[in-house]
């Protein structure tokens, strides 16, 4: 009978020990699977597009940040915006934009000369008003493709460009000018007031030219690199002539004179460049 009864201890021992560890079996955690990322998966793909812009600015504040400088400021000196297109997976079409639209309005406070005539002693004023228009605009259009299987990656290509550029100024001015004023009082114009401006034209230059260009990118994550490019441009560039609109007096005849300052200019440049047609140090974000 004692025999009977260590038979069945020992089999309820080995069902109860079988059994925790099946318990605890099911609470283990399957071993990890790595996954090893490679360079091509950091790399963006055929149809992508990448928007892209000057870095070094937000380097160089960031820069300043670390190391006390006072009065530190962002400087956005280009405006330039960079896009391409990846026609393939080692390839794209680049396109550089550069817009810079500007208007000023400079008014000025000077004395009324009418006001005085009558009253020596008048603190009355009249304004003058001083416009200046600026318009720059750029575009760059070319080819890139890409050499490279780790994530320091080169390029090379070629752009072509078209730039165009100028300039005016326009007058206004509180004090007429008649035959009894013939050198109003004036605030807008630091030359003589006996024959003031009244437009200034400084004339539109065109270039057109072409590129090749050379140069590297590092990706920091999937699909956003750092990148730099140098090249060789060759352009022409064609000036319209200056002209400007002068007010006098010949004797007590009012006169408004047109003059031709200068002949439109011409140039032609081969320069080695860095950089090419992006930034000194660019930023580019590819989705």
């Amino acid at each position: 009978m004692r025999f009977i009864y260590s038979i069945l201890f020992l089999g309820t021992m080995a069902v109860a020990t079988n059994a925790q560890e099946d318990y605890s079996g099911a609470f283990e955690e399957e071993p990890a699977v790595e996954t090893k990322r490679v360079a091509s998966d950091y790399f963006p793909k055929a149809g992508d597009i990448g928007i892209g812009f000057d870095a070094a600015p937000f380097l160089n504040y960031l820069g300043n940040a670390f190391n006390g400088t006072q009065g530190n400021t962002l400087k956005l000196g280009d405006n330039t915006l960079y896009f391409r297109y990846f026609l393939t997976d080692r390839s794209a079409a680049r396109l550089a934009l550069r817009i810079n639209s500007n208007k000023e309005v400079n008014n000025f406070y000077v004395a009324d000369d009418a006001a005085q005539v009558t009253d020596p002693l008048s603190q009355n004023q009249v304004e003058d008003r001083r416009t200046e228009l600026s318009n720059t605009y750029e575009l760059r259009a070319g080819y890139q493709a890409f050499r490279g299987r780790n994530r320091l990656r080169g390029f090379f290509g070629g752009d072509l460009f078209f730039h165009y550029n100028k300039y005016s100024e326009a007058f206004e001015y509180g004090n007429n000018m008649n035959e009894l004023n013939p050198s109003p009082t004036t605030a807008a114009y630091a030359g003589s007031p006996a024959r003031r401006p009244l437009n200034t034209n400084s004339g539109a230059t065109v270039s057109l030219g072409l590129g090749a260009f050379t140069g590297a990118e590092y990706y920091i994550m999937p699909n956003v690199c750092i990148g730099a490019e140098l090249g060789l441009i060759y352009a022409q560039s064609l000036g319209s002539q200056r002209n400007a609109q002068y007010e006098t007096m010949v004797n007590s005849l009012y006169v408004v004179e047109d003059v031709e300052i200068a002949p439109g200019d011409r140039s032609r440049n081969l320069d080695t460049s860095f950089p090419s047609s992006y930034g000194n140090l660019y930023l580019m974000i590819q989705f």
